[in-house]
């Protein structure tokens, strides 16, 4: 056998060993508390159907020569129901109570059934197989679903506050020079730079003055799920939270809005108006707001409902900043949405095996590259975001492709030469449309993302110097000419 024979024979050997790995992993819960009920529940079971087979036949307990070997359906079925782990330990209940009662069991007293168990074996590992591989899947599928949904809350969200804002510019631009989206941006910025418990709050209680019509709130950061008595951001004067009053605890039982016209009862006996938690939208929770005092006729719906998506809008400003800064410490002009995406989606590949990639398409400053660089614009997907960035000699457009793996990179390439080969008769040689590609995989995102744009020759700004000591060097990396056709993924 040669060399290069034993290389490939090694690496073949390896991939199987770490899928079948993988597969014998994904058979036990992430969950060690339902790991462990699970043990106790398959002991029971797997217990039960002994005694039950003992007392149905005690001349043949484990159904030796019976026609078919019907206890070994209770292991079957728990290797469908919770994997190949648990399956193999109910199958070794029932082969540790042949040896243990084998010695005192008249009829157990004659030769041990190799065939009959290692029948039982490979049927309880064909189950488990065929189980684990289904329930990997599924949670692949539930993890994607969740980014997902957290996408479209978060679009929602801007949605409405966008409906919001033209109504606004419509019904009160002569009283209010100042628009929603103008508030908006403030906020963000507020939220990223300014320190302490929650960053941003004072200005959010100003804007929430101004749009909402409030005269007396305070913000309460949420501890364990209970608020704080304190408030680092107020309005006006006011005491100390009480936690124990009805429309605090409504607004915390509910997680929803409470107000003292939907709940009249709990309205006689409350010092405030409204109360609201304050979630991002991935569901953790991280302020309350209590109102104490507000016109009256501010307290309609468009008002409430604005207040909440204000509020939701924060609570995801807040949750993103560590997440953000992550990036910005390598690269501080990376837009904060588009940062915020890499991390969240490298994240989902080391969580979930769930795969996305980050495309570099590097064009020159020459006029037909500008209209190049115009109609791949026109061309991304609903769920990509892009990032393009201008340097002296070149234009470099970043996209981010959430959910993408190897097959969807290439149809994304495929599809916007083809685009280009339909508009300009041209494809990326042809052009000197230089392709990077960048897989987020086990590295850190903002590494990855790093590294992709040092290989498109994208320097970093001075201004990184200005904020403190920069980061370690991130791994080397190989360069490739931006001018050149050429593709190159990280695994």
């Amino acid at each position: 056998m040669t060399r290069a024979e034993g290389t490939g024979g090694g690496r073949v050997g390896g991939r199987l060993a770490a899928r079948v790995g993988r597969l014998l992993r994904s058979g036990r819960p992430r969950d060690d508390a339902a790991f462990r009920l699970h043990l106790v529940e398959s002991a029971v079971l797997t217990t039960a159907a002994i005694g039950l087979s003992a007392w149905l036949a005690p001349e043949d307990p484990f159904g030796v020569h019976a026609g078919f070997p019907w206890l070994w359906l209770m292991p079957a079925l728990l290797s469908l129901r919770f994997g190949t782990v648990i399956g193999l330990f109910a199958g070794g209940l029932i082969a540790g109570t042949w040896f243990a009662v084998g010695a005192t069991w008249p009829s157990l007293r004659s030769v041990f059934p190799q065939h009959y168990f290692l029948g039982g074996l490979v049927l309880v590992v064909a189950c488990g197989q065929f189980a684990d591989v289904w329930h990997e899947r599924l949670r692949k599928v539930r993890e994607a679903n969740h980014f997902l949904s957290e996408r479209l809350q978060a679009l929602t969200r801007s949605h409405f506050l966008l409906q919001l804002s033209h109504q606004r510019i419509e019904n009160e631009l002569l009283v209010r020079p100042v628009t929603l989206r103008d508030l908006l941006g403030e906020l963000r910025t507020a939220t990223q730079r300014e320190p302490g418990e929650l960053p941003g709050g004072r200005f959010l209680m100003q804007m929430l003055s101004q749009s909402c019509e409030l005269e007396a709130a305070s913000l309460h950061p949420v501890r364990a799920g209970r608020p704080l008595p304190d408030a680092p951001a107020r309005l006006g004067e006011g005491a100390p939270l009480d936690a124990d009053d009805p429309l605090v605890r409504a607004a915390l039982r509910t997680h929803r809005l409470a107000h003292v016209q939907a709940d009249q009862a709990a309205a006689l006996d409350s010092r405030y108006l409204v109360c609201a938690p304050v979630d991002a939208s991935d569901g953790e929770r991280v302020a309350l707001l209590a109102v104490e005092r507000m016109p009256f006729f501010a307290l309609n719906l468009e008002n409430l409902q604005l207040l909440t998506v204000l509020l939701g809008y924060w609570a995801d400003g807040l949750r993103a900043r560590t997440l953000v800064r992550r990036v910005h410490a390598l690269r501080p002009d990376c837009p904060a949405d588009f940062a915020l995406e890499v991390v969240r989606l490298g994240a989902l590949r080391r969580n979930s095996d769930i795969d996305s990639a980050l495309v570099a398409l590097v064009f020159d400053r020459s006029p037909e590259s500008t209209n190049l660089a115009g109609q791949v614009r026109r061309m991304p997907r609903s769920l990509d975001m892009v990032w393009e960035i201008e340097t002296r000699e070149h234009h470099v457009m970043v996209h981010l492709l959430a959910l993408a793996g190897p097959a969807a990179i290439e149809g994304f390439l495929a599809r916007i030469e083809g685009g280009l080969r339909a508009q300009f008769d041209t494809d990326f040689q042809r052009a000197r449309v230089g392709v990077q590609v960048a897989r987020l995989g086990e590295a850190e995102p903002e590494w990855t993302l790093d590294d992709l744009l040092e290989r498109c020759r994208v320097p970093v700004p001075a201004r990184l110097g200005a904020t403190g000591s920069p980061p370690p060097a991130p791994p080397a990396a190989s360069a490739g000419s931006p001018s050149a056709a050429s593709a190159s993924a990280d695994a």
